[in-house]
């Protein structure tokens, strides 16, 4: 893991080598913030103005934008180191994959009229994430600012990577817009190929910090402790994931409830 980690880095900071010539978030803010542009091109382009085609351009649209002011306000400092020309064409690359997402939705392969539950669970999501992924990075930013060393409260305190859970729920509300599985293969991609070096990457810094040893035991990876111990959250998790996945085979609870 320790190999594909520096290989996940070198790709994004040195890849083809030369001299580092640009930082990775101008690279990241101009495809995220362009997003919403995009995504009304694509409308037009296929005179795709469903209801699902709103959707999309709310949740991915919306994203970009508020990606954008986030990287004014409290800026992520792995993404302000310079990268070759080769690191900027991966970025690049990486990127244009998420707008295949779009094409998806809006050339009409995805679903035009998402039913009451899917809107539902594609916003729940969304929001859920957005507030996870701009709490946890506003409290990173601003507690390294003036103290150094692990965080172990607030958003971080049972969960270590609240930022990249919120990231998945956001991603994964594009993919559910879209029903695709082209969408949902790019997805899962994308998390065990790059989230997981980048997890891998900090919780082997993390592991040399004071206080890691308590830490680990109170929290988990990327979801929460809500049990006295990890043996009972992983079979509450379960649980749910059950529930959920013969909630949606079902039709949705809602439709139960209206059916009585």
């Amino acid at each position: 893991m320790d190999q594909y980690a520096r290989l996940v880095d070198h790709l994004m900071y040195d890849f083809l080598g030369g001299p580092k010539v640009i930082k990775p978030n101008y690279v990241i803010n101009f495809f995220k913030g362009f997003t919403p542009i995009l995504t009304l091109m694509l409308m037009y382009y296929y005179q795709n103005f469903s209801l699902g085609a709103y959707l999309y351009l709310i949740l991915h649209g919306s994203y970009g934008v508020l990606w954008f002011l986030k990287d004014i306000v409290f800026p992520d400092n792995t993404f302000q180191i310079k990268q070759t020309f080769g690191g900027f064409l991966w970025t690049s690359f990486l990127l244009l994959v998420y707008w295949i997402i779009a094409f998806i939705q809006l050339s009409g392969r995805g679903i035009d009229n998402p039913s009451n539950s899917r809107l539902t669970a594609c916003l729940l999501a969304y929001i859920i994430g957005s507030f996870l992924m701009l709490t946890t990075d506003a409290q990173k930013f601003y507690t390294l600012k003036y103290k150094r060393g692990l965080i172990t409260d607030g958003m971080m305190k049972y969960n270590r990577n609240s930022n990249y859970t919120g990231e998945m729920l956001i991603y994964g509300s594009f993919g559910m817009t879209t029903g695709n599985y082209v969408a949902y293969a790019i997805l899962i991609s994308v998390w065990l190929f790059v989230f997981s070096a980048k997890i891998y990457k900090k919780e082997l810094s993390n592991s040399k910090k004071e206080g890691w040893s308590a830490y680990k035991k109170q929290s988990h990876l990327f979801l929460w402790q809500i049990g006295p111990n990890k043996t009972i959250s992983y079979a509450l998790y379960g649980l749910l994931g059950i529930f959920l996945y013969q909630d949606y085979e079902n039709g949705g609870f809602i439709n139960k409830l209206k059916n009585q």
